[in-house]
């Protein structure tokens, strides 16, 4: 909308004038813009506009301090916006509560921490749940988990003998890794931090010193936090591809249901081999890279988005149905079963927290008015209305 026009909604907002559907415009323009974009006009005008506006927000969902928290994070929990082939709608609580379908019988609870780390040696730690301190040793070995739940693996040297067999030969790996439904992260030996999604893992050396590159392995979808080191250059292989870091944080989005692999910096740089293509990426790009071809595409892309998982929310930008449903397919392990007809193309804008039940995140996509859900069990069937 323009100036004027939102300058129109907000004195009609103020003034208890307002229809329904332009509260809701109105709202949901707010959540995701903010005042600082609030139309040219005096200051006291956009003070006490915006107030009403704010107020009303706090009143529907107890929200505090809603204009210094950006709409991913804030409203994550109870609302969710949605663009859709049927129109732009904001989702409230009241509404959501009489429109929801009555197949939902039984819930299904998010995933947690859980991971397996599989040792050179071939013995396996089962890690479950946030509890801190040590978690593993054996002679130099431990693995511990520090108060933000991050894995930390060290080895001391000191420990180590001469003629150890772990201290000779071709360098040996471990193997971190998450089930369907489970998130895990650790910071390796080198103090790089590895923050893995659902059935997604990371392979890594025992011992960094022994090589002149810190190189890894991953699958599905990690994000790193890397070390840098212009002496010993850490490189992660994914799919047929290299890419290396020079000073970096960065995540990839490898899984084997996507469609191509996907490699977004966030900071610092890296460099993308495949084949023959090579690429640089900038803070806020996103290499895209199709299983069976071996050239890079580069866009521009929103990290926000991109690293929402991370942070715990799903964030949808104008993403179709079938991807969303892949991500809660991984995130709930459950099976997603669509009819014949059924129209994955309808795009969703909107965030919402991943640790509510499945049951949250469903009912809020049934709001569109243009599928509804069934579970069974562990799995999810997508109907028509």
């Amino acid at each position: 909308m323009n100036d004027q026009e939102l300058r129109d909604l907000l004195h009609k907002y103020g003034n208890n004038t307002a229809t329904e559907d332009e509260k809701s415009l109105l709202e949901s323009w707010y959540l995701h813009h903010q005042e600082s974009e609030l139309p040219d006009y005096t200051l006291d005008e956009r003070l006490q506009d915006a107030a009403a506006v704010r107020e009303n927000l706090k009143r529907q969902f107890g929200i505090g301090r809603l204009i210094s928290l950006p709409l991913r994070i804030s409203a994550a929990a109870c609302v969710l916006i949605l663009l859709s082939l049927g129109g732009f709608y904001f989702l409230r609580k009241n509404v959501a509560k009489s429109q929801l379908s009555a197949a939902i019988h039984h819930d299904i609870p998010p995933g947690q921490n859980k991971a397996v780390l599989a040792l050179a040696n071939g013995q396996k730690i089962y890690i479950t749940g946030i509890k801190k301190g040590v978690i593993y040793r054996q002679g130099a070995l431990q693995v511990t988990r520090n108060q933000n739940g991050v894995l930390a693996y060290t080895i001391n040297k000191s420990l180590i003998e001469p003629g150890n067999a772990d201290n000779q030969g071709p360098a040996k790996y471990n193997t971190l890794s998450t089930p369907r439904s489970g998130q895990s992260s650790i910071t390796l030996a080198d103090g790089t931090v590895a923050y893995l999604d659902a059935q997604s893992s990371v392979r890594f050396p025992v011992d960094f010193s022994k090589s002149k590159e810190r190189r890894v392995e991953v699958t599905g979808q990690v994000y790193f936090d890397v070390r840098h080191n212009a002496s010993k250059p850490f490189r992660v292989d994914v799919k047929g591809q290299t890419i290396e870091d020079i000073g970096t944080v960065f995540n990839i989005n490898a899984y084997d249901d996507e469609p191509a692999i996907k490699t977004t910096l966030i900071s610092g740089s890296i460099k993308i081999t495949r084949g023959n293509s090579t690429a640089t990426l900038r803070p806020g790009q996103q290499a895209i890279t199709a299983p069976d071809k071996a050239n890079i595409r580069i866009k521009e892309t929103d990290t926000e988005e991109v690293t929402a998982w991370k942070n715990g929310y799903f964030l949808f930008n104008n993403e179709k149905l079938e991807s969303i449903m892949r991500k809660i397919s991984r995130w709930y392990d459950v099976e997603i079963v669509y009819p014949q007809d059924q129209n994955t193309n309808v795009e969703y804008w909107g965030s919402i927290t991943r640790y509510d039940n499945v049951s949250k995140v469903l009912k809020m996509l049934e709001i569109t008015g243009d599928v509804k859900f069934r579970i069974e069990g562990k799995k999810i069937f997508i109907e028509k209305k």
